[in-house]
């Protein structure tokens, strides 16, 4: 290296903390003589002499109803120097971090000339208290634009800064600087350029960022803040902050650069004022320090309040550690909330505004086109009514099924207790899709396709699915009392509503008693476990049983995978398929309009769909479900191409996951899906019994089905690209075929019980029993 480049760069790195610059007066020869060695050693490099302007713009301040000649004004400023030379005029000031020797007044007329265009918007007794007033700011992006702009309006006599950063390159889409800087601590980065508008301006910088251990010096050093303008991204502090502005009655402002909102408290006037106006009630400081960018986001969603988030601020919290590693910021958002935080100051600070509040200036909604709004909540008719009792009494009266001799009639009471049982069964977003009707014997299972239209039931494989397990609840509870049913599958060919007429008979020698019995004390303990738990290890003997269970339905066969890499595959394909469906915009509606219960009181009240509460989330992914609500953000993030986040779920659960397991039977028909759907329920409950955790991952096998089955009905062809990539990985994977019936896709684990499980239709409600004729 160089010697001279070395030389310069160690000079560099020793400025890296500067940012007071030097004066010189004219008048002292050892001043005078400083300078001359800064010359002569090469530390200056530039010179700005512009003393004359100044004093041009002086003398014309003095008179502005005069309206003096250009000739005049030589004489007029030599008058005003009064004999000094213009060279030993005012005050030399030197910036050691770019060796410029600057010319300029002296302060009481630097002042006087540089905040004369402020005149009356801020009159001059209103220039001399703001000159008495001390500002701290936590936090450099927004912060520095705000320091700039009070600097420039000279609206403060102490500024204290705070960031413990340093200028980054991703940083100059919004932090006013250049690459010069980088690497430069951002409070000497705001401190330099402040002292180059006004070196008169005192500004203090604390490089540490705000502490614990500096909190007192910060607000109280030199004498106590007036005013705190918080914009820095550590939530601790943020709160921590306020409870010390708080308790010395300081206002607090903090503009956020999302649609314009700035944040006012003022604990001068409210000292009891809840801090951020109630909406940290219950957030420890303590716990939250430290958290992940995407874990402080629920904590900042809570502080906001997410209804009052721009729409690309919500599409941007989506993409957070996942296509970008901070929620993003732009200049022109920074920049207004400079200038509206400096404003707010200012009258704050003259006693010109007293509020506490949340105001907003978003620009998209004041300037906007003149239109409706383009996103519109995709909404699929349902084509279906509900089944009503006439429905299944007119179906039952045109059929003629025998009556075996050995068929048992079975009384009310013990049809209530079989239906009972066959309703605990699980279904697709618990829609639990059955209705019954018991007459002359007969026992008929119908779908209610009202329950159950949805994107994810293509072609009714879903729902059949869930009559499967239904019948076989109903099968293992009759077994367990001495009945054994048996099933007609589409008794009427003239509809698919009625999809089995099921008798009843004493149970035989040859029946599968011995096997099924065992299950029945599952039958209401079994539930979709979505608890996390460190991975465990399950036992060949427990998979063996489970396999056993699932494959004594004929053509069922179950598979497992266990290897790292075979699970990280699978949930790679799991979460892909997730996003798919969730940034469709069917898939969007039903997940957050049929499925989904939001609150305890709406699962309590439908008694169908999935609490949102029993997702067993942590606080990061409740606060992204209550983003990805809004049919608006999910258009965004289609239109800006993200997502990942949607499907990050799957790999989080399938990374504790003991096994993954897959439950097909050859061949591709509605029958398969039904007996598959018995499969599931026998596997399930002895998994129940084993103690073990089932948590259910099907996307893929609904996705696969419209590019497989349905020429890639209601899909985009993006989307069926990507699908189709996907069941080649999915392939090669499980050895599975396109022709398959793929009924199960599962995560079985060791893990607690949850709190909450999914509520049941009322029996009043799906099953009507006629009288016999």
């Amino acid at each position: 290296m160089n010697s001279r480049f070395k030389a310069l760069l160690d000079a560099s790195k020793q400025l890296q903390h500067t940012y007071h610059p030097f004066f010189f007066r004219p008048e002292s020869a050892s001043d005078m003589e400083s300078i001359e060695a800064l010359i002569e050693s090469g530390e200056v490099v530039f010179i700005h002499d512009e003393l004359y302007g100044q004093l041009h713009e002086l003398i014309k301040m003095k008179s502005p109803s005069v309206k003096i000649k250009e000739e005049d004004y030589a004489g007029l400023i030599s008058n005003h120097l009064a004999g000094k030379e213009l060279d030993k005029y005012g005050i030399w000031v030197y910036y050691p971090w770019n060796r410029r020797l600057v010319h300029m007044l002296d302060r009481e007329e630097f002042i006087q000339v540089r905040t004369n265009r402020n005149q009356y918007k801020i009159t001059g007794k209103e220039q001399e208290i703001l000159s008495t007033k001390k500002i701290g700011i936590i936090g450099l992006s927004v912060g520095q634009s705000i320091a700039l702009t009070l600097a420039m309006e000279r609206g403060f006599g102490e500024l204290r800064l705070t960031d413990f950063d340093t200028l980054e390159l991703s940083n100059l889409n919004r932090i006013r600087s250049g690459v010069h800087n980088l690497n430069v601590p951002k409070v000497v980065i705001t401190a330099r350029e402040i002292a180059e508008i006004d070196p008169f301006l005192h500004v203090i910088c604390f490089f540490e960022g705000l502490t614990e251990d500096n909190m007192d010096a910060f607000f109280t050093e030199n004498g106590k803040l007036d005013l705190l303008v918080d914009e820095c991204d550590g939530l601790d502090i943020k709160i921590l902050a306020r409870y010390k502005a708080r308790e010395m009655g300081i206002p607090v402002l903090m503009d956020t650069s999302d649609r314009g909102m700035l944040d006012v408290e003022r604990f001068d006037l409210e000292p009891e004022r809840a801090l951020l106006h109630g909406t940290i009630d219950g957030v420890d400081p303590k716990t939250i320090k430290g958290l992940s960018t995407e874990d402080k986001i629920p904590v900042m969603l809570q502080m906001l309040g997410i209804e009052n988030i721009s729409l690309r601020a919500k599409a941007s919290m989506l993409e957070v550690e996942q296509t970008i590693n901070t929620w993003p910021q732009l200049a022109s958002s920074v920049v207004l909330g400079g200038a509206v935080g400096a404003d707010v100051s200012r009258r704050i600070l003259l006693n010109q505004f007293h509020e506490s509040g949340r105001y907003y200036i978003d620009l998209d909604e004041l300037i906007a086109d003149k239109q409706t709004d383009r996103i519109q909540v995709v909404e699929k008719q349902n084509p279906f009514s509900p089944l009503r009792s006439d429905d299944m009494k007119k179906i039952v009266s045109r059929l003629h099924l025998p009556i075996s001799s050995t068929d048992v009639y079975a009384d009310q009471e013990t049809i209530e207790k079989l239906v009972t049982a066959a309703s605990a069964a699980p279904s697709t977003g618990n829609d639990q899709p059955w209705k019954w009707f018991y007459k002359n014997g007969i026992l008929y299972l119908f779908h209610d396709e009202f329950r159950s239209f949805s994107f994810g039931d293509f072609k009714k494989s879903a729902s059949f699915i869930s009559f499967g397990a239904a019948y076989e609840n109903l099968n293992i509870e009759a077994l367990h009392i001495g009945l054994e049913p048996y099933y007609e599958l589409f008794p009427d060919a003239s509809t698919e509503k009625l999809v089995a007429a099921i008798r009843f008979k004493k149970v035989g020698a040859t029946s599968d008693q011995m096997l099924l019995k065992p299950l029945a004390t599952a039958i209401f303990k079994r539930h979709t476990n979505r608890m996390m738990a460190p991975k465990g290890v399950v036992s060949d003997d427990m998979l063996t049983r489970l396999k056993t269970l699932a494959e004594s339905i004929p053509g069922a066969v179950l598979k497992y995978f266990t290897a790292d890499q075979e699970l990280r595959a699978l949930a790679m394909i799991i979460g892909a398929c997730d996003k798919i469906r969730l940034l469709n915009p069917e898939g969007h509606y039903d997940f957050v309009h049929r499925e989904m219960r939001w609150t305890n009181e709406e699962a309590e009240r439908t008694r169908d769909g999935i609490d949102i509460q029993a997702l067993g989330l942590g606080n990061s992914l409740m606060a992204a479900m209550g983003v990805i609500k809004s049919e608006k953000v999910i258009s965004a993030v289609n239109d800006l191409g993200g997502g990942n986040a949607l499907g990050m779920l799957a790999m989080r659960t399938v990374s504790t996951a003991s096994a993954l397991c897959l439950i097909k039977l050859p061949g591709y028909s509605l029958k398969n899906f039904f007996e598959g759907g018995r499969a599931i329920e026998r596997f399930w409950l002895e998994a129940t019994n084993l103690n073990l955790a089932i948590h259910p991952l099907i996307s893929p096998l609904y996705l696969f089905s419209r590019i497989l089955h349905g020429n890639g009905e209601g899909l985009n062809e993006k989307n069926i690209q990507e699908l189709r990539f996907l069941r080649e990985q999915f392939n090669k994977i499980t050895q599975s075929s396109n022709d398959d019936s793929e009924v199960f896709l599962a995560k079985i684990a060791i893990a607690g019980e949850p709190a909450l499980k999914s509520h049941r239709l009322l029996l009043e409600d799906i099953l009507v029993v006629e009288q016999d004729n």
